[in-house]
Formats: structure tokens, sequence, C-alpha cells
């Protein structure tokens, strides 16, 4: 049983297509207020003060953050907003991180009406909404296991801030090398870009020190 009360959505969402097939499945329930999106963190982060939202739907993966950051700094910017990730990050190490950073659920794109729905009414009622985590579910350095010993140098030197010249004077390649390498295991990864890639090796090296 849901037991709604009127309520402000914000959906941070780079991808306009799925940003329009959530706003279809919620938008004409009576139980919410205001459902408002926004397609990077930097806009994300403007209407969360102008709207004051009472849940917030957040990609993990946005152009310009990454789900950590941006629930650090939705978490102080919005403290009485109830946060969930809507995201297609799998990782078990993933969701443990940002669920001490304070989300209060971590939902997969592919989640049906109902079940949002009920992880919206878990998320008011502070109930946190979190897949069932088992042993045998694979560790997300596998991951990377689909690089080469060259692109896991190059993917580990572009998250600690290298630029492709550094690399390429550290690893005596050609810059020219070190691009083509770098846009490979982007696409490899299947990550949009740089920024997703430092965040990504970012997560294993967290999850590899236990913090």
């Amino acid at each position: 049983m849901l037991n709604f009360r009127e309520i402000k959505i914000l959906h941070i969402d780079d991808h306009l297509l799925f940003a329009q097939g959530i706003y279809s499945l919620l938008g004409n329930e009576t139980f919410i207020e205001q459902l408002v999106h926004a397609q990077t963190f930097k806009e994300g982060f403007k209407m969360a003060i102008e709207s004051k939202p009472d849940l917030i739907l957040l990609d993990y993966f946005l152009p310009d953050s990454n789900g950590v950051e941006s629930l650090r700094v939705l978490r102080k910017t919005c403290p009485k907003a109830k946060i969930l990730l809507l995201t297609m990050e799998t990782s078990p190490e993933v969701m443990e991180r940002c669920k001490q950073e304070g989300a209060i659920g971590f939902l997969p794109k592919s989640i049906s009406k109902k079940s949002l729905l009920e992880a919206l009414n878990n998320a008011l009622e502070d109930v946190p909404t979190f897949p069932v985590l088992t042993k045998s579910t694979p560790k997300p350095n596998s991951e990377l296991n689909i690089l080469s010993k060259r692109e896991k140098q190059i993917a580990i030197l572009v998250s600690e801030g290298l630029t492709s010249a550094e690399i390429a004077e550290k690893l005596f390649l050609s810059e020219l090398t070190v691009n083509t390498h770098r846009r490979n295991l982007i696409q490899k990864l299947g990550l949009k870009n740089t920024a997703q890639l430092i965040a990504m090796v970012g997560n294993l090296k967290y999850s590899s020190t236990g913090n």
C-alpha cells in the first residue's frame, strides 16, 4: 500500500529520452506536486537549491560529476531530501559506497513502474531500497579485466590526473599512441568520457583498500 503525500521530485540524468520516460511514468501521478529534470549536475544543483525537492533521482554517471561526489554535495545542500540512485551502475562496492554517502536507495534503470513507486514510498518512510548482494556477486575489478596490460596502466595514470603527454613520457610512448589507447579503453568499458573513467578507476581503488 502506497501512502504518498504531495512531494517534489528532482531527476538528474543526462539521457533525455530516459528522463522523458520517467516523466511519462510519474508525470500524471496525483501525489507529485512537482517533477523537474536536469541534464547535468551543475544544473541539478541549482534546481535543488531552488525547488527544495523531497526526493532526488540521481544517475551515477553524469557529464560533470560522478555519483559519490554528487551525493556528497546534494546531502549538504538538501539534507532533508531523500536521494535514490537510478542508474546502470551495478557494482556492489559502488552501491555500498553510495549507501555510506547517504543514498536511501540504488535502483536499476530497468525498474518497473510498480517497483519505482514502492522505492519512492520506502524512501519517504526512511526505508532503504538496495539490491540484495551475495558472495557470488562478481567484483567490479572484473570490469578492467577486458583491458590489455597497457590499457590498464594508462587507465590508472589517467585516474591519477596525468595528461597524455605525461603518460607518454612515463611509458616511453608517443602521445598519439596514448590518446589512441585512451579512446579504446573508454569504448571497451562502455563509458562516455574521461570523467567516467576516472570515477570507475577511483571506485576500484576505493574498494581494494576497504575504506
